[in-house]
């Protein structure tokens, strides 16, 4: 079998409800990789919100920001960042449309205290391995009064590859508004947080995708996207599973995701990657 590049999605993919890969999904990456295959991960979180427990088992390489931060062998390739007028007024259309959000890259995550406070920010990292990873998340009120402090807009205290939104249970603001809001400023997708918004949504840079990822990681290494495989579940995963050889849905994935699949394996939490690995003979 010729060498493989597998790109792989965190967030109900490679780990579930407990929010840590499973053993069996541990034993299937680094059984493929002791079979000279490449296996990446390729995940909407920013690189500072990946966990050091994620990271743990050894990948070749890490897409972060949904393919706008590219990593391989731990060398940067490549990072995208949108232009500060547009993070400026995508930020006064959150405000105005009463959304919680976020922005973020390697740089850091700014975001509403709705937004940290929805996500336990501070008691996820408190106490842990990772409590560093504190010093990258800031709140979006104190970046803009220091703007104001400034004179300037606050586009350019916020260095942001991305963002994430989410609607407040009482809000009727749906992801059509939003996007029709933004327009073609940034690239509006559904999210994948439904456990702590049933409406949310990412905000992108038209263009930089998972999909363009892998087509430029696959290009650096020479490797044919005929030799490529991509497992994702959420919509966010669409443009590498489009891209891919290969590709393979979560049984706990999206129906839109499990519409352009291969073919589709268990849950994350039922050893879904293990048996996709199985069933693709990586292992």
């Amino acid at each position: 079998m010729p060498r493989k590049l597998i790109m792989l999605d965190i967030d109900g993919t490679l780990v579930g409800r407990t929010h840590r890969i499973p053993a069996d999904a541990v034993l299937a990456v680094n059984a493929a990789q002791a079979n000279d295959h490449l296996v990446m991960i390729c995940t909407g979180r920013a690189k500072p919100e990946i966990e050091d427990h994620i990271l743990a088992p050894g990948f070749d390489g890490v897409i972060a920001a949904s393919g706008a931060y590219v990593e391989v062998g731990g060398k940067v390739l490549s990072e995208a960042f949108i232009d500060p007028e547009v993070v400026t007024r995508v930020t006064q259309i959150f405000e105005r449309l009463g959304v919680d959000y976020l922005w973020q890259s390697s740089k850091g995550m700014w975001a509403t205290s709705g937004y940290l406070t929805r996500l336990k920010v501070r008691s996820r990292f408190s106490g842990t391995s990772r409590e560093s990873t504190l010093r990258y998340w800031h709140d979006i009120d104190h970046a803009r009064d220091r703007a104001s402090a400034l004179g300037r807009p606050i586009g350019e205290l916020v260095p942001a590859s991305k963002g994430t939104f989410l609607v407040p249970p009482w809000s009727k603001v749906t992801i059509d508004d939003v996007r029709e809001a933004i327009g073609d400023y940034l690239t509006v997708i559904n999210g994948s947080m439904g456990l702590f918004a049933k409406v949310n949504g990412e905000v992108m840079i038209p263009g930089v995708t998972k999909g363009s990822a892998l087509h430029g990681v696959a290009e650096t290494l020479g490797v044919d996207e005929s030799d490529t495989i991509a497992v994702g579940d959420s919509d966010n995963d669409l443009p590498m599973l489009m891209v891919a050889g290969v590709a393979v849905a979560m049984g706990n994935g999206t129906d839109s995701v499990k519409e352009v699949a291969d073919f589709v394996t268990a849950d994350v939490d039922r050893g879904g990657l293990l048996d996709a690995f199985t069933r693709l003979g990586l292992i």
